[in-house]
């Protein structure tokens, strides 16, 4: 379709090609930043959309799980950029501590910002941590109990721990409840940091950055 333009489209095709020739051989040094937290956020939004037409917890449960899993991640942003000294080696210096431990080392550098343990929205992810462990930690349940004998086998129960966590309302509201909580992280960390990605609200921000620097001439 180009190639109606004529010598235009030629002319174009040339610097193109002269362009690519100019930077063959060339070395540039590449920085990036790719943001965990923002994948896993998209995932759990997209089962969770599936699993609002399905009501079906092979996408409810990932979507939550999904969900903390993107609260964490989101912890450890911050702790890249707020305290890298002490993220360069995450495994070692919060070995025991959990996440609660992290929090605390962040938030003692927030000094705007105050942390409500015992209130929400932090108290509702809190409660997620058990189903994290529920789904991590799996194992058989086996239960015993007595019900009155049915026809249709609806005397069996078959409940799973992770049950009560998985309406589509209490997703939303544990999602409501993580996005609220790391939306007041971030705002006071723009007080700290310059980070070019906490110009983005919560989980809406791009998924990566990047960029190049020639060192060869």
């Amino acid at each position: 379709m180009t190639r109606n333009l004529g010598c235009y489209t030629e002319t174009i095709y040339t610097l193109l090609a002269a362009e690519r020739t100019k930077h063959m051989g060339k070395k540039c040094k590449v920085v990036e930043e790719i943001y965990t937290h923002e994948y896993l956020w998209r995932s759990s939004s997209t089962l969770l959309k599936q699993g609002e037409k399905e009501n079906s917890y092979h996408q409810l449960l990932p979507a939550l799980l999904l969900s903390y899993m993107a609260f964490e991640a989101f912890i450890n942003y911050l702790g890249f950029i707020l305290l890298p000294e002490l993220w360069n080696d995450e495994k070692t210096t919060f070995r025991g501590k959990g996440i609660e431990g992290k929090l605390k080392k962040i938030v003692s550098e927030l000094t705007g910002f105050s942390w409500e343990k015992d209130r929400s929205p932090y108290q509702r992810i809190k409660q997620l941590e058990s189903f994290r462990d529920i789904v991590a930690h799996g194992k058989v349940l086996s239960s015993e109990y007595v019900a009155e004998q049915k026809e249709d086998g609806t005397h069996f129960q078959f409940q799973h721990a992770w049950d009560r966590y998985l309406t589509i309302s209490s997703i939303k509201q544990f999602r409501g409840a993580i996005k609220e909580f790391c939306q007041s992280l971030l705002v006071e960390a723009r007080n700290k940091s310059d980070h070019l990605h906490l110009n983005f609200n919560a989980y809406e921000g791009s998924l990566a950055s990047g960029q190049g620097k020639s060192i060869n001439g």
